[in-house]
């Protein structure tokens, strides 16, 4: 090493976790286990719309990029959402969603039908 240069400690990944309605950032926990060479960190953002929740992941994130090389994203259902949002796709290394929904078509249908409104009434209405 030469003589005023300073030797930079790698930095470790971390690992932010949104939770999803109902949930809390103490679910991050269960990732500390699967990740344990990695800080794991849980939002508890208080948004409750993707603007306002997505500014306050961007914030967090852009702070976390100030500390660590690699920044790994896990959100969870209206989190993925949330965090979709919230224009951090140059900061994040890998991102993992999960969604209780396995058939989104279904569910949407179902709802319509919950309604009463058919595709084609909304296509009449020119919302399809």
């Amino acid at each position: 090493m030469r003589w005023g240069a300073e030797k930079k400690e790698k930095r470790i990944d971390v690992i932010l976790y949104i939770h999803g309605k109902g949930g809390s950032a103490a679910e991050a926990e269960h990732y500390r286990q699967l990740y344990p060479s990695c800080d794991v960190i849980g939002l508890a953002y208080k948004g409750f719309t993707p603007w306002d929740a997505g500014k306050e992941i961007h914030e967090t994130i852009t702070g976390l990029k100030a500390n660590y090389d690699r920044i790994i994203l896990i959100a969870n259902s209206i989190g993925a959402h949330f965090s979709m949002n919230a224009d951090i796709e140059r900061y994040v290394a890998h991102a993992y969603f999960i969604s209780p929904i396995v058939d989104m078509e279904k569910l949407i249908t179902d709802m319509m039908g919950w309604a009463n409104v058919t595709e084609p009434d909304l296509q009449r209405r020119r919302i399809a």
